[in-house]
């Protein structure tokens, strides 16, 4: 078995192709022009076909002729072939008659031609001449196979004479057998072909008549049916759309969206140009646009469309006089609203819209056609009217009772508002008595222990005072000795009441403050070349470590420095001789903010952890301060801690509260803005 390789697959693909797409036009060619009613468009089918098969045939007789090498026939063939082509264009291009009337004498003429070649009159050419006869009577009726058939005759009568005179040398050898009987009889044969063809026409069409008038009635019934069709489609669809509409009417309860959604359905379903419903206005005076149909119902929904009720306009007349009034043509109705916006109207229809008695409204429809409204269309119309009515009533009823019930909810919720703002205002008052009582509380506790305080701190530099002044009395010998004494006493007793001055101006917001940029470098330098003798004095080391590139701080110049003076006071008190106190500028961001600020770092004594927790509170003074002999009020810490405070700042605090350890204080300050 041979096998089938990928080429030969894609050729035998390749003719299946090509013979899928010839069988269509074979088809065509073999199946013939269906009837028409039109007998011009019938013979030009006819003519489409018959050319075509003839076209066919001469391709087999051009081959036969070819094979013999009979060259003249094949000239004669080709030329009929070209007249044949020639007709197929005319019938076309719309000259049908003459082609059905040539076609035939072509083909006479050939088949004549081609007998003269031949045998003449014994040559079987002659047997086309009843076929051309049928052909003369396909394409022009009855009266065209008497044609062809007197065409034939003649062609029989001038083969019979030129093989008798012996001009057809293909018939000499059957000159001596041919007689006029020959003749008579061909020519009897063609004119019965004729008459059958006659009278078979001519019953074909009357039988063709027979069928166009019943085609003509069965089209008129079509007609009809289809007229019915229309009326009963477009009753059902009135009905459908009652139902519809009926049927938004029992379940949108809301007025307005009830109403669009009527005017949009109606519009749809009716094909209608424009549809739009009024509502009547509390005053009775004005009919309000409430719904409208397209672009135009939302123009003039903007517009807030309103007409006057009475007889300046369809619808004002509508609902003063409480009964449909039709426009069938518009330009002939004298009291109707010319609208611009709607310039296609030819008919138009309003109806009342009437619930419980009284007319709330009326619906607008208007058409593009004249006389577009009938009998029926109104009742349906107005049956939807009345339905729309009702159901616009029980929705404004619904709406207004949603409206009490709403506001009735609306007042309980205001009232249990209340009650809760009330209850939460009680609670908050009440709150508020507590903290304030706990305040003062708290206050009177604080003013006791001020005084307290106070009169501690004041006591003991007044009972050395009185102490030394009892002791210059009985000595004044030697008063060198103790005005020495009463003068620090004294000075001690005025830096007491300077600091408590100091503290109650910053509470209070007495106390100045300017805040600016500040440089931090230079404020802590000046203070660092301020105390360095005072520190050697002591025996301390003290340093300053500048930090480059430092922003400058928003702060008070004074104020800074006053903290910057408590914190170093504080380092070298509690500092032993041979400590080292620091002080470093720096920068930090903490909280997504940047700052800038300063530490000041000693060796001292250190903090424990339980003064840590009460190191920023008036008059406290740690173990290490009730321990040694320091002077100190216990406000220090308190005046920096408010300093800062009041430049939205901050200050902590680092100790193990170990000795040599020490103790870091860092303030932080926010940089000032470029």
């Amino acid at each position: 078995m041979q096998k089938c390789t990928p080429s030969s697959l894609i050729r035998r693909k390749g003719r299946l192709v090509v013979f899928r797409k010839i069988l269509p036009t074979l088809r065509s060619i073999a199946v013939p022009p269906p009837a028409s009613r039109d007998e011009l468009k019938r013979r030009e089918g006819a003519i489409t076909f018959l050319v075509l098969v003839l076209l066919l045939a001469s391709t087999i007789l051009v081959t036969s002729i070819v094979i013999r090498r009979n060259y003249p026939d094949l000239i004669s063939v080709l030329i009929a072939d070209f007249f044949l082509l020639a007709f197929l264009l005319l019938a076309r291009r719309g000259n049908v008659i003459f082609a059905c009337h040539f076609i035939p004498l072509v083909l006479n003429t050939t088949a004549t031609y081609i007998a003269f070649r031949g045998a003449g009159i014994h040559d079987i050419t002659l047997l086309s001449f009843p076929m051309i006869v049928a052909i003369g009577g396909l394409l022009q009726g009855k009266h065209g196979s008497i044609w062809a058939a007197f065409q034939g005759t003649i062609c029989f009568i001038i083969i019979y004479w030129g093989e008798v005179h012996g001009l057809i040398p293909g018939a000499i050898q059957f000159r001596s057998q041919t007689t006029p009987d020959d003749l008579i009889v061909m020519a009897i044969l063609l004119w019965i072909t004729a008459a059958f063809m006659y009278f078979a026409t001519n019953y074909m069409s009357k039988s063709l008549a027979s069928i166009q008038l019943a085609d003509q009635a069965l089209r008129q019934a079509n007609d009809d049916l289809g007229r019915y069709t229309s009326i009963l489609e477009q009753r059902s669809r009135q009905l459908l759309t009652g139902a519809q509409v009926s049927r938004a009417a029992s379940t949108i309860l809301e007025p307005d969206e009830l109403c669009q959604q009527v005017v949009d359905l109606v519009g749809s379903r009716f094909g209608l140009y424009f549809v739009s419903l009024y509502l009547v206005d509390e005053k009775n005076e004005w009919a309000i646009l409430h719904a409208g149909t397209g672009e135009a119902g939302k123009v003039l929904l903007q517009k807030g469309h309103h007409l006057s009720i009475g007889n300046t306009s369809m619808i004002g007349g509508c609902i003063a006089s409480q009964k449909a009034r039709i426009a069938l043509d518009v330009g002939k109705e004298a009291v109707r609203f010319d609208n611009p916006i709607l310039p296609e109207t030819r008919s138009e229809l309003a109806l009342p819209l009437s619930s419980r008695g009284d007319v709330i409204g009326a619906l607008g429809i208007q058409s593009k056609s004249e006389s577009a409204f009938s009998d029926e269309d109104i009742a349906i119309f107005q049956a939807m009217a009345d339905q729309l009515a009702n159901a616009i009533s029980n929705a404004r009823l619904y709406r207004q009772l949603q409206r009490e019930l709403s506001e009735k909810k609306r007042v309980e919720a205001k009232i249990r508002q209340l009650n809760k703002e009330l209850e939460k205002r009680v609670a908050e008052r009440t709150q508020e008595l507590q903290t304030a009582n706990k305040n003062l509380t708290t206050l009177s506790h604080l003013k006791d222990e001020f005084l307290a305080n106070v009169s501690h701190e004041l006591r003991t530099p007044l009972t050395s005072i009185k102490l030394y002044h009892n002791l210059l009395e009985k000595h004044p010998n030697d008063p060198e000795k103790y005005i020495r004494h009463l003068k620090r006493e004294t000075d001690r007793l005025a830096r007491l009441i300077e600091d408590l001055l100091y503290f109650s101006r910053l509470e209070q917001g007495y106390s100045p403050f300017h805040p600016e940029s500040l440089d931090l470098n230079r404020l802590a330098k000046e203070y660092y070349t301020d105390r360095l003798q005072l520190a050697n004095e002591r025996q301390l080391s003290l340093a300053f470590e500048e930090a480059l590139s430092l922003p400058c701080a928003f702060a008070d110049e004074q104020m800074t420095g006053q903290v910057i003076s408590v914190l170093l006071t504080n380092a070298m008190n509690y500092t032993p001789a041979g400590g080292k106190i620091t002080i470093r500028t720096l920068t930090t961001k903490r909280d997504g903010q940047s700052w800038a600020g300063f530490s000041i770092s000693d060796t001292g004594l250190g903090i424990t952890n339980e003064d840590l927790d009460h190191l920023f509170e008036r008059f406290y003074r740690g173990k290490a301060g009730r321990t040694s002999s320091t002077p100190g009020t216990g406000l220090g810490l308190s005046i920096a801690k408010e300093i800062i405070q009041q430049h939205n700042g901050k200050i902590e605090v680092q100790s193990e509260g170990i000795e040599g350890k020490g103790t870091t204080f860092f303030v932080w300050l926010p940089i000032a803005s470029t």
